[in-house]
């Protein structure tokens, strides 16, 4: 059984190597999906959304998000960014302060986030996040994690085809967990690092203030409520994200445009 897991961990580990290389940070990751079919399918799941049309902030988000896109474009060698005018930007109408990228140029932005955005630089903090989810292909990522996963499970059930039940059972709950913690949450706060430190740069080169960034998560943080611990996360703790944009902080501020 020890074997077993050695044997679907090192076959994890070898596709999660990689064949693809993420901007900037330079770290590989696992692309199964081509990002057609990831586009079309969250095209259809952003169609069913409640969206506000005619919220009078709509316009100003769609065109600090277009000036962060092209401000991202410089790292889109490999031509993910969709052209400007396929960007779909929407207000959500969701109290739960929360914005979200998906693949294909969508971008949703709750009506719970505008009272901790009160500022351009504030939104810019968020869509620079978001444009960077979507420059570095996270949404395909982890739809081939989670594919890798399914196989995982498929290996694991044929190879134990001759236990009893109950130690078969035991392999398919436990399995998952440890591929979850061990794994998929570790990937998905990389992403979420990956996206806030690429998202510091983009809405600097955009003319923002990268410095609205650490204020606007502190502010984010101080809504209060019960915190789940870092390793059980989809994201860095509060204290490890404001700490890694302050150190991302003067390569943020060296992309700023010059100003005459």
């Amino acid at each position: 059984m020890n074997r077993l897991i050695a044997l679907l961990f090192s076959a994890a580990a070898a596709f999660l190597a990689g064949c693809e290389t993420v901007p900037i940070s330079g770290r590989s990751q696992l692309i199964l999906i081509d990002d057609k079919e990831v586009s079309a399918l969250a095209a259809g799941e952003f169609a069913k959304m409640k969206k506000l049309p005619n919220d009078p902030r709509l316009a100003k988000i769609r065109e600090i998000g277009l000036k962060v896109v092209a401000a991202a474009r410089p790292d889109d060698r490999a031509g993910v960014l969709p052209p400007s005018s396929r960007w779909e930007f929407a207000v959500i109408d969701d109290k739960t302060p929360n914005a979200f990228a998906m693949p294909g140029g969508k971008i949703g932005f709750n009506t719970g986030m505008f009272a901790f955005t009160p500022t351009d630089d504030d939104i810019a903090v968020i869509l620079g996040h978001e444009v960077a989810h979507v420059l570095c292909r996270h949404g395909a990522e982890r739809v081939s994690q989670g594919l890798v996963m399914a196989a995982s499970v498929a290996v694991a059930d044929q190879a134990t085809r001759n236990k009893s039940q109950s130690t078969r059972n035991a392999w398919m709950v436990a399995l998952p967990a440890v591929a979850q913690v061990g794994v998929m949450l570790p990937y998905s706060r990389a992403h979420e690092s990956e996206s806030d430190k690429l998202g510091l740069f983009f809405m600097a080169r955009a003319g923002y203030n990268p410095e609205a960034a650490p204020g606007f998560w502190s502010r984010f943080a101080a809504k209060g409520g019960s915190k789940t611990p870092e390793f059980l996360s989809t994201h860095p703790s509060d204290s490890t994200r404001i700490a890694n944009l302050k150190s991302w902080m003067p390569q943020a501020k060296a992309q700023m445009p010059r100003r005459p």
